[in-house]
């Protein structure tokens, strides 16, 4: 039961409402002096938890309810006194039982702020508390005696982060990385042409009609005029595929078409269409010559300007993907060479997260339920490893950043502001309005602050560099 509960008033003869001129908040209230401290016996039970058993002297009970009545004699309103005049045993016998929840409260949250301050702790959030019921039945004269269980954030005792021995792949860009580099460009520009004599093959477009009934009745989705369609993309049933292979302008095609079990229409799984289907039109993609005007319309001034600048932003791309392939080596070493201490609800709560993620995506795909639910336990241990993964490195860098003393200053968000305008192509100022935001500033600050303890982590490490082929740089990017 949580201590946080607010306590019941019985409105009748013996109790009444309380009703004060002013109400103070937690945040504004001072913090409780105790009389005699409290006895705090400390449980450690791993995992970031602790199950602590607390006293709290009877002493304190009466200094608080002390105040408490103090405070209610000057402000509260009863029938036929006038505030400020309401004699106190009067006060006592109408409000005590509301006193006593009130002192049991207060005395708690009192002392788990002084636990927490004593032992340096940083709790996940307030305690679940026992013992709160019979506190508050308890007689005056007795302490309080309560359980305290809560978990803190998590821990990390850091490895050696510097003087790391990393290799880092580097990849020499070859001009045929380059032509290939071009003829995706081609490709961007490429247009479907009519080809009247074609047979419909994969990467064609085809024009079609097509109609389809199940058991002789029409259904939901089941026709279209003049329907583009790029064959060999799969969009359509394997069937239609299949159907169109070869096929010419003005053919006339059937196929039957069955739905799966778990076809997402319920009233169509495991029944069969049939489909008639006319090709109107074939269309072949066709790709531009490589010339001056091209180039001119993918914005360089030549094919040699196209070349250069082409060939300069892959050399650029592949630095930056071989320091980042070490920048993962590095970080890794670190985090197999520390220890960490995690509370269970963390872990369970990114890896659920995790996981609805996941089965997002592939229900995006188009994945089946079924193969999901099949999949469900491996899902969820892939996403119980990657929550510890992410935490593990985060936990590193907040404390490597901690221990060197790193800061996030004004001048690390005006280059991150010049650094998104260039990537976004967007407006400074826009840009700078976004992150002044105090939650895109606090979010962008985590960011920066990891950032920069990676970079000297980096700046210490000890690279090696290796050289890779392109089309086996291109396999460990993959890989990472």
């Amino acid at each position: 039961m949580s201590d946080r509960e607010h306590p019941e008033t019985n409105h009748d003869e013996q109790e009444e409402p309380v009703t004060t001129a002013t109400a103070e908040t937690d945040d504004e209230e001072k913090e409780f002096e105790f009389v005699e401290d409290p006895v705090f016996d400390i449980a450690y039970k791993g995992n970031c938890a602790y199950e602590i058993k607390v006293t709290i002297p009877a002493a304190n009970k009466a200094k608080k309810a002390g105040e408490v009545f103090e405070e209610l004699q000057t402000k509260a309103e009863v029938p036929g006194f006038r505030r400020g005049r309401v004699p106190r045993k009067l006060i006592e016998r109408k409000f005590g039982k509301v006193v006593r929840d009130e002192v049991v409260e207060k005395l708690t949250g009192a002392a788990f702020l002084k636990l927490v301050k004593d032992q340096d702790l940083r709790p996940l959030s307030f305690p679940d508390v026992e013992g709160v019921d019979a506190a508050r039945e308890a007689e005056p004269e007795s302490p309080l005696d309560l359980v305290f269980k809560f978990e803190v954030m998590p821990r990390v005792t850091l490895g050696p982060y510097k003087e790391v021995e990393v290799e880092r792949p580097v990849v020499t860009v070859e001009e045929s990385d380059v032509d290939e580099a071009i003829n995706d460009m081609r490709q961007r520009f490429a247009v479907y042409e009519t080809a009247p004599d074609a047979e419909a093959a994969d990467g064609d477009q085809v024009i079609i009609d097509f109609h389809g009934q199940v058991d002789g009745q029409e259904f939901p989705g089941n026709r279209a005029e003049n329907y583009p369609y790029i064959l060999g993309t799969k969009r359509f049933f394997p069937e239609f595929e299949q159907a169109l292979q070869g096929a010419k302008t003005g053919a006339a095609i059937e196929c039957d078409v069955r739905f799966g079990e778990d076809y997402r229409v319920a009233e169509l799984s495991g029944k069969t269409a049939h489909f008639t289907i006319k090709v109107n039109e074939i269309k072949r993609r066709q790709t531009p010559e490589l010339t001056d005007e091209l180039a001119n319309q993918a914005g360089y001034e030549s094919v040699a300007d196209m070349r250069a600048k082409i060939g300069d932003s892959l050399r650029r791309g592949s630095s930056a993907q071989s320091d980042q392939v070490a920048e993962t080596v590095a970080l890794t070493k670190i985090v197999e060479q520390s220890a960490f201490e995690f509370p269970k609800s963390m872990i369970e709560s990114i890896a659920k997260e995790n996981y609805e993620e996941q089965v997002q995506r592939l229900r995006r795909a188009r994945m089946p339920a079924g193969e999901i639910e099949t999949r469900a336990a491996a899902l969820r241990e892939e996403a119980r490893q990657t929550a510890e993964a992410e935490l593990k490195q985060y936990l590193v860098l907040r404390e490597i950043a901690r221990v060197e003393e790193i800061k996030v200053i004004d001048a690390d968000f005006e280059a991150e502001v010049e650094a998104i305008t260039r990537r976004t192509g967007a407006e400074q100022k826009a840009v700078r309005g976004y992150l002044e935001e105090k939650e895109h500033r606090d979010e962008y600050a985590e960011r920066l602050l990891r950032r920069k303890a990676l970079a000297l982590v980096m700046q210490h490490a000890r690279i090696t560099d290796k050289e890779l082929p392109s089309a086996e740089g291109e396999a460990s990017d993959e890989q990472d």
